[in-house]
């Protein structure tokens, strides 16, 4: 006997819920994705899987993406791209000063001491000699140190630990002081020593005030304030005369307190640390949604190769004049003193 008409198109059809069975399939449902994990964006760059099957960015992804800028990894923060450019562009303003300072103090004297008949040599040197006893290069020195710590303090107040990061700073400070009294030429106390000395004091002062990134500010900018004034009084009574102390103990606090200690780069904490601090309130005060002030002028990525080296600006200050030493003292040895390796 065939099957009916109503039969065939109950077989053809898809499978129909009844109503209660229905609800209790939507209920299920809801309570399995309850206990499920949400759903992620996938981010600009492709993670390649692990061994494990798990994403993850390599080191490949991540350099590319810096200089590409705008890319955000997986598990990254994002960034003010104009912070990292500005201190980018101090780093390698740094890097410049020093080349010139190793070309006009350093090689070029011993260039010239092995080919007494090279004018352009000669030339070079005072070249550098002159950039480097210039007003422009000291007027302009300072204002890089001077953002340079107006940046630095701004960034105290994204950092995720300002102890650990002035904590870090502090041992490649003091590693900067061993390697360069090796040299002869000491690092006693340095921006790096005043960045270590200045992000924990930041660091003490949110810890005292709960965490309480106003009351943090406000604190800043008094003190910051206090810091520089008391500088500016003391410094204008030092050079008509007065003397403070004979002891070299307190050279690192102020330079009208230091009894003739040397030292190759020297930033006291009076008055860098309260530049420092002032910027820290401009961090609150301009970035207190954590948002770039200039998102239209960063498109385009045109901003990324110096981003990058502000990403990086520690490493760079760390070891920068170790590879411009080594790369001048290699030029040395093939083209202006054969068998004999000028170094610092």
């Amino acid at each position: 006997m065939g099957k009916s008409e109503y039969t065939k198109k109950r077989e053809q059809a898809p499978l129909q819920l009844s109503k209660g069975e229905a609800l209790d399939k939507t209920a299920s449902e809801n309570k399995a994705s309850a206990f499920a994990a949400p759903e992620t964006p996938c981010p600009d760059i492709q993670d390649e899987p692990n061994e494990n099957g798990t994403a993850r960015a390599g080191i490949g992804e991540k350099i590319a993406a810096a200089f590409r800028g705008g890319d955000k990894l997986r598990g990254s923060s994002r960034r003010i791209w104009e912070l990292d450019f500005v201190r980018g562009v101090c780093v390698l303003l740094m890097i410049f000063d020093h080349f010139i300072y190793d070309i006009g103090h350093i090689f070029a004297p011993a260039w010239i001491r092995a080919n007494p008949d090279m004018e352009p040599l000669r030339y070079m040197r005072d070249m550098a000699l002159d950039y480097w006893n210039s007003s422009f290069h000291e007027t302009s020195q300072h204002i890089v140190v001077w953002i340079f710590c107006f940046v630095c303090g701004i960034s105290c107040y994204f950092s995720r630990s300002n102890l650990k990061r002035g904590i870090m700073a502090g041992i490649f400070a003091m590693l900067i002081t061993v390697v360069t009294e090796q040299l002869d030429m000491t690092i006693r106390f340095g921006i790096l020593h005043m960045f270590a000395v200045a992000i924990l004091l930041w660091w003490l002062i949110d810890t005292l005030c709960r965490h309480n990134k106003l009351r943090t500010a406000t604190v800043s900018l008094v003190l910051g304030v206090a810091i520089i004034a008391i500088n500016y009084g003391f410094s204008a009574a030092y050079e008509n005369g007065a003397r403070f102390t004979d002891s070299e103990t307190w050279f690192f606090v102020a330079d009208w307190l230091n009894a003739g200690v040397y030292s190759a780069d020297y930033y006291p904490i009076f008055p860098s640390v309260g530049y420092v601090l002032i910027g820290s309130f401009f961090g609150y005060v301009l970035y207190n949604k954590r948002r770039s002030l200039l998102p239209r002028l960063g498109k385009y990525s045109w901003h990324a190769p110096f981003d990058f080296w502000g990403r990086i600006a520690l490493w760079v200050y760390v070891f920068h004049q170790v590879v411009v030493a080594a790369v001048l003292a290699i030029v040395s040895v093939l083209f202006f003193t054969p068998g004999d390796l000028v170094i610092i």
